[in-house]
């Protein structure tokens, strides 16, 4: 079964942005292996959303992927996904998903919020990890080339501008996005030790 979330219609170039920061946790998970749904922008009943598995139960310690979970606080913690919670962890047939990434990278308002937190802990829940299972975490995000980071938020950007989700989100506000959660991605990897 699947689940439509329909993108907000409001004209503001922060509803493009956090299309663009959903897609790309979920594309970045992806490839280095955490817990994110794969999602996808369709349209239904002339809406455009993102289109993603339903998730049924809320997940607790007992999934059967304990460990992913665990592992991904770093990436939240890389992403600066601000709004991980306990309700945001969810499962279907035992297996634990993190969902909403929306508020993660760049897709604040106001923007100079991310000055205040970008050497701080963000995350609200732990996803009942520990030190040992979060380092795991960090060193999976430091196998992975920054060139494949940067490849990623470039397609999922061009992506989400073709989509014309806002008049706003034009060719220098994509360029901007990318460049500004490209390096949002690099400094909170280099600094995610001290994160937990």
């Amino acid at each position: 079964m699947k689940f439509f979330k329909p993108v907000k219609s409001f004209k503001d170039v922060n509803v493009a942005i956090e299309v663009f920061a959903e897609l790309s946790a979920s594309r970045l998970s992806k490839i280095m292996g955490f817990p994110l749904l794969d999602l996808k922008i369709t349209e239904k009943e002339g809406k455009i959303g993102l289109l993603m598995d339903h998730l049924p139960e809320k997940a607790d310690e007992n999934v059967t992927n304990i460990d992913k979970i665990r592992s991904a606080l770093a990436f939240e913690e890389v992403i600066l996904n601000i709004d991980l919670k306990e309700e945001h962890v969810l499962s279907k047939e035992k297996i634990a998903y993190i969902i909403d990434h929306g508020h993660s990278f760049n897709a604040w308002k106001p923007l100079y919020y991310i000055q205040e937190i970008i050497d701080k802990k963000v995350s609200r829940f732990n996803l009942w990890s520990n030190r040992e299972k979060f380092m795991e975490g960090v060193e999976i995000i430091n196998s992975v080339d920054d060139k494949n980071i940067l490849e990623i938020l470039r397609d999922t950007a061009e992506e989400v501008y073709q989509y014309n989700f806002c008049k706003l989100f034009d060719r220098k506000a994509m360029e901007e996005t990318i460049d500004l959660s490209f390096r949002i991605f690099r400094y909170r990897k280099r600094i995610l030790p001290s994160l937990f």
